[in-house]
């Protein structure tokens, strides 16, 4: 897939320590293409790892540029508060629209048992793509935790999603090797998501794989 961005959206409001990847901005509209395509009409969605917003509010933008159905609910779950103003900001830009959105500061590895079970018809995420041991950490603490999994890891991520995916549900999910840190994340998510969560590698995003989950229904 191309480096550039053919599908812009909005000026985004960042905070100035991190701006957010154009791996976020590809995935939504990857997804965008994959459920219009599919004639999907999620109706509670979630950007998992969302920081200020950009994959969920890119759906959005592109969701009601087609003139698709919009989901009643979107929920972006983000571990730092310093996102928050952030993204009502970009919820501001994004204009009118008529699905709720909601913005959660909690950590999705401390979240058992709650009313995010087994919600979600869709999922987006892109996560931290690197371990704590896995290279030189960044001074600032907002980029430490916007790129490195410091509250939880990788395993935690895949098993949320599991126990958040309602039945027909579908979680899409950037991951990244760090084969030269001898981890193989893909066969981590396919470990952790055995006899739980289907995954298909589905492409690449600038080198990053794109991955599809749903439940395994008995």
């Amino acid at each position: 897939m191309s480096s550039i961005n053919e599908f812009p959206t909005f000026q985004y409001s960042q905070p100035e320590d991190y701006h957010f990847s154009h791996d976020s901005v590809f995935l939504a509209r990857r997804v965008y293409e994959i459920i219009t395509n599919q004639v999907e009409n999620p109706q509670n969605v979630l950007d998992l790892c969302a920081g200020c917003g950009v994959i969920g509010l890119d759906l959005l933008f592109h969701l009601r540029a087609g003139k698709q159905t919009l989901p009643k609910n979107f929920d972006f779950l983000e571990v730092q508060k310093e996102y928050e103003n952030h993204f009502h900001e970009n919820l501001n830009r994004l204009g009118n629209i008529d699905t709720r959105c909601r913005f959660i500061n909690d950590n999705y590895a401390m979240l058992l048992g709650g009313s995010l079970d087994e919600k979600y018809d869709l999922i987006v995420c892109n996560p931290p793509y690197f371990s704590k041991n896995q290279g030189k950490l960044p001074v600032s603490d907002l980029k430490l935790r916007s790129r490195f999994f410091i509250d939880s890891n990788l395993e935690s991520l895949i098993q949320f999603i599991g126990r958040s995916l309602a039945p027909a549900g579908k979680a899409y999910v950037l991951i990244r090797d760090q084969l030269e840190h001898k981890q193989d994340q893909l066969s981590i998510v396919r470990d952790v998501s055995a006899g739980i969560l289907n995954m298909q590698q589905l492409e690449d995003i600038r080198g990053t794989h794109l991955i599809r989950l749903s439940l395994v229904l008995s």
